[in-house]
């Protein structure tokens, strides 16, 4: 079973945006369970969770994926950041990936010329790293490294507009 790990830092806009591209995976029974990580302690998150059946915990930014990955009930995660909406056919893509590679960890890339070439850079430096976009075992993340480089999918995510970035683990909204 595929747990979703979000990990969003107050904007209930963003989340909102997240599960709505979550929710047909639940209804198709590819998804199972949603994990709603509140890395600023908004009030509103915590309703927005429980509305849709996920569970909600408060985390730091940095450790918010292992501790996610303590409360996911699924034996893979998908690792998201509130405000990324995975594009056509990412169940399909993820799919194909656990049942023909289930033990290489994979990555819905981030689409978009600035935001692709960032990931890129930052997969380079730490490969290992969990990061949003991310299919891994659960025990991986909880160990908080990967057993292998992620395979980049075919099909990516985009990023809403004004959703928070991820830098050194911090949670950081754009410079405009």
């Amino acid at each position: 079973m595929l747990t979703a790990v979000i990990r969003a830092p107050g904007h209930a806009q963003t989340l909102a945006a997240t599960f709505a591209v979550l929710i047909p995976a639940v209804a198709d029974g590819f998804l199972g369970h949603a994990v709603v990580v509140d890395t600023a302690g908004a009030s509103d998150l915590e309703r927005i969770a429980d509305a849709t059946g996920a569970s909600y915990l408060r985390a730091g930014a940095a450790e918010a994926w292992e501790r996610g990955a303590v409360v996911a009930r699924g034996d893979r995660l998908l690792l998201l950041d509130a405000g990324d909406v995975p594009q056509l056919h990412w169940v399909e893509a993820i799919e194909r990936h656990l049942l023909t590679a289930p033990s290489i960890p994979a990555l819905l890339p981030l689409k978009g010329f600035a935001a692709s070439l960032r990931e890129r850079v930052a997969v380079s430096v730490d490969a290992r790293r969990p990061r949003a976009g991310l299919i891994a075992p659960r025990d991986e993340i909880l160990a908080g490294r990967l057993s292998a480089v992620p395979r980049r999918l075919p099909v990516g995510r985009e990023r809403l507009p004004g959703s928070p970035t991820t830098l050194a683990g911090k949670a950081q909204r754009p410079q405009t």
